[in-house]
């Protein structure tokens, strides 16, 4: 049996294994053997110091030439987060100002140390024209310092890990729900979301996106992955992760592949803690790499691949010793057989090796940052996401001269400086050819109208670029003019009403109920399956309950007694507090129920409403794994893979305000005097949809979550 079968080639591309030596026994395309082992003996482009590099002896003290060159390549390889930012001498740890304009002691910074990127989150995202203006003065800044242009990423993937406003970018439901729509559109969604992705992005200055994650989820406890994995075939995932990369990269993002080797058989989060993958090497190569081979195959290969912070005993059992003194099982982002040996030699890899962010626990609680970094680069990373916390000009010294000792260890040792020199010159490679310096070659308005123009928003755009002249369509973005936002929300639909999926219950449908009460996992998810009963039927009635605390039974008991049907909405795992949607007390959150309490009470309420005969509908609203122990006690179980809310800035009357036959003392807590905050959500407009008749399920769970 060969190690992957490629479905682009008749042939495979790997036909042996030897894990010892990780041989190297492929060809691909138009590149031999003997072609990769010279392309890093490539002709520098823009920078003095990616000249070859002679490094001094062990004996002899480096100069500061040499020193100075090897700190410049290692800038290169940084890429720094500027979440927070404060320029007085608030304590890194405190500091809680969020980055949306560059202070001057950052621009610095990137230019005097020749940094190679920045990733920003959320905190760094306002709005649209906020975006362009703070993206192109990064540019800007190391255009005229005569520096290389910078990759600036962002974590867009869409579904739960999504950075921008959804007034720029709808979140769409992620991938669990494109893997739910595949059976029947194929690699359509898949498609049409990476390319909505890059087209929205890139005018807002943003050039990479560490999207898509292609891990094999085959864990239903997993709590990092779940719904961000396309599902658990790896053949399909392979599938639609091309077709999303491709699209992407076409529009202009580059696309980092995510988490080599395969982070999704894990239970523990790598940013809490250090998860471990115990697949045979049978399993590793059928399973989580094949994705990965597949797609670097491709046509259309990643320009990233991101490692992640687990070990995989099977890959590489090596031990070293963490800075408790005690000796682990190697991290993959730290592993020379895993980066080096599989990515790079055996699968074929030409492109950039990026860790995932250095800071999660993963990595953080085993390793010094500069030991991490030093590590991580001798493995074979290219570059270093997030290598340094940097929240105060304090932390801008500290780092750079974590940059000094990177560099002087670097040039005793000749092989560290011929990777750190074959790594700098991929990177700039891959600038040059992606023409990352573009950006600030147009004028800053040419972005902003772009930008602007893609977004939910009617903005005026600038008479320098369309005179009004020419009419009243050409001089403000009204109908045609955010035509790209409008098909993204199109998409959005279409993708939430193709995936969502019937798990059982085909003859209780429809459900003919006016009544309605609900328990949901917290008060925003209340008020957003509020919007979507009423949008359904303006007559119902509806009551809910969020289980951030659990609520007394004798309530639930007599809510029940006045309803038609109960809904209980499930998100397993359990999601976080940041996700809930700041509608909650902050006293509830406190004493926020377990999963365990969440599980034994939706079972107490359903059997309940059941003894009652109440048409009971249990919502997997996140995995469905869940939904098998559901079928003792609801008629009717149903998937949407996505369990995302929008709090709009318009408000209205709660209907669960108004005085119905439902005991208002249920309710969330909404005056009645005053209109509460409209709360909306995709997925659940589509649940209640399926449940009124209005729409067909059609989707098809891409996890088996009956066995």
């Amino acid at each position: 049996m060969s190690f992957f079968t490629f479905k682009k080639t008749k042939t495979p591309v790997i036909t042996s294994f030897r894990s010892a030596l990780f041989a190297l026994t492929f060809f691909r395309k138009s590149l031999s053997i003997a072609g990769f082992i010279t392309a890093v003996a490539v002709p520098c482009f823009a920078s003095d110091f990616s000249a070859s590099f002679t490094p001094s002896s062990a004996n002899t003290e480096a100069s500061d030439a040499q020193l100075t060159k090897a700190k410049l390549m290692i800038g290169q390889k940084m890429m720094l987060d500027f979440r927070y930012f404060c320029q007085d001498d608030t304590l890194s740890k405190q500091c809680r100002t969020p980055v949306t304009s560059m202070p001057q002691p950052l621009l610095n910074l990137l230019s005097s140390e020749n940094i190679g990127g920045v990733i920003l989150f959320s905190e760094n995202i306002h709005s649209a024209k906020q975006l362009v203006t703070m993206n192109y003065e990064l540019q800007a800044n190391m255009r005229q310092a005569g520096k290389e242009a910078l990759f600036i990423a962002v974590d867009q993937e869409g579904g739960r890990v999504a950075r921008l406003p959804t007034t720029i970018l709808p979140a769409f439901a992620g991938n669990l729900a494109i893997g739910a729509s595949a059976h029947q559109h194929g690699n359509a969604f898949a498609s049409n979301i990476g390319e909505h992705i890059g087209r929205t992005l890139l005018p807002l200055g943003i050039n990479t996106n560490f999207a898509p994650s292609v891990d094999i989820n085959s864990e239903p406890n997993n709590p990092v992955i779940n719904v961000r994995s396309f599902g658990e075939s790896p053949e399909q995932t392979a599938e639609l992760g091309e077709a999303f990369v491709s699209a992407m990269q076409k529009a202009g993002v580059l696309s980092a592949l995510k988490h080599f080797p395969g982070h999704g058989d894990t239970r523990v989060d790598s940013h809490s803690g250090l998860p471990r993958v115990d697949h045979s090497l049978k399993q590793a190569q059928s399973g989580d790499l094949l994705p990965f081979a597949n797609i670097i195959n491709s046509d259309t290969p990643p320009a990233m691949v991101m490692s992640a912070h687990i070990q995989y005993p099977s890959l590489d059992n090596t031990t070293i010793k963490n800075k408790q003194g005690e000796l682990q099982i190697v991290p993959a982002t730290l592993s020379k057989r895993i980066l080096t040996d599989m990515l790079r030699n055996r699968l074929g890899f030409d492109g950039l090796i990026v860790t995932d962010a250095l800071d999660m626990a993963g990595i953080s609680q085993f390793f010094t940052q500069e030991e991490a970094v030093m590590m991580a680069f001798d493995a074979g990373a290219d570059i270093a996401l997030m290598p340094y916390t940097i929240r105060n000009p304090r932390d801008i010294e500290a780092f750079k001269a974590m940059l000094n000792s990177l560099a002087r260890r670097t040039v005793k040792d000749k092989q560290k400086m011929e990777r750190l020199t074959a790594s700098h010159q991929r990177v700039l490679r891959m600038k040059l050819h992606h023409q990352l310096g573009r950006y600030v070659s147009k004028p800053m308005s040419w972005w902003l109208n772009e930008a602007q123009a893609n977004t939910g928003k009617a903005t005026p755009r600038s008479d320098k670029v369309i005179p009004k002249s020419k009419g009243k369509s050409a001089g403000y973005l009204e109908e045609n003019a955010n035509a790209l936002y409008l098909k993204g929300k199109q998409i959005e639909k279409a993708l939430s009403e193709s995936s969502v999926t019937l798990l059982f219950g085909k003859n209780k449908l429809p459900v003919k109920a006016v009544k309605w009460v609900a328990l949901m996992p917290d008060a925003a998810r209340c008020l957003a399956l509020e919007d979507a009963v009423l949008a359904v039927d303006t007559n119902a009635q509806y009551a809910c309950l969020p289980l951030i605390e659990l609520p007394n039974k004798g309530l639930v008991s007599r809510l029940i007694k006045q309803s038609d049907a109960l809904i209980v909405g499930d998100i397993t795992p359990l999601h976080a507090n940041y996700e809930l949607g700041g509608l909650d007390q902050a006293s509830q959150l406190a004493n926020r129920a377990s999963g365990a309490q969440l599980n034994a009470f939706g079972a107490y309420v359903m059997k309940l409403a059941r003894s009652q005969g109440k048409t009971v509908i249990f919502a997997a609203m996140r995995m469905p794994y869940t939904a098998k122990a559901a079928m003792d006690y609801a008629d009717i179980g149903i998937a949407t893979y996505d369990y995302a809310v929008t709090v709009l800035p318009e408000s209205k009357q709660s209907n669960a305000s108004q005085d119905n036959s439902l005991e208002k003392s249920a309710l969330i807590e909404i005056n009645s005097d005053e209109p509460g905050p409209r709360v909306s959500s995709q997925s659940l407009k589509t649940l209640m949809k399926v449940l009124s008749g209005k729409l067909v399920p059609k989707g098809k769970s891409p996890v088996s979550w009956q066995q």
